[in-house]
């Protein structure tokens, strides 16, 4: 079996499956990137579904209330990624608020102010973390 080493410009996504086949729950990690007030005022929030549409490409996805308040409140929020945030977690928030879109080390960089080569070292390993994985070719 041949090894798959990922580099800088191997991208990266969240893979839900991985959620699944590991009997996690991917909503209760979405539910703690709320704030404390959110996640306190949650209970109040509507259960049905907001459209979502991609700006890149124009496409309408339907997100439950916790992804439409990510991507409506906190993409805003100096403090949902910081660079205190570890790295795993600051690269599920990118990935919550651009709709899944794959980005590479290099391309998430410029969003959580580090080094594509501490990205990679956390992301490109055998341990996955936050179910963030490599595209499949």
């Amino acid at each position: 079996m041949k090894l798959y080493r990922p580099t800088e410009n191997t991208k990266f996504h969240i893979d839900y499956g991985w959620f699944e086949k590991n009997s996690q729950d991917v909503k209760v990690l979405i539910r703690k990137c709320l704030t404390p007030d959110q996640q306190e005022n949650m209970p109040t929030y509507s259960t049905e579904l907001y459209d979502y549409i991609d700006d890149r490409t124009g496409e309408v996805t339907q997100v439950d209330p916790i992804l439409h308040l990510i991507r409506s409140q906190n993409v805003q929020d100096p403090n949902f990624i910081t660079t205190r945030t570890p790295v795993a977690e600051a690269v599920f928030r990118v990935f919550l608020i651009n709709n899944n879109q794959s980005m590479t080390p290099s391309e998430l960089s410029a969003r959580i102010s580090r080094k594509p080569s501490e990205i990679l070292a956390q992301l490109g390993g055998r341990v996955v973390y936050n179910g963030i994985r490599p595209v499949p070719d």
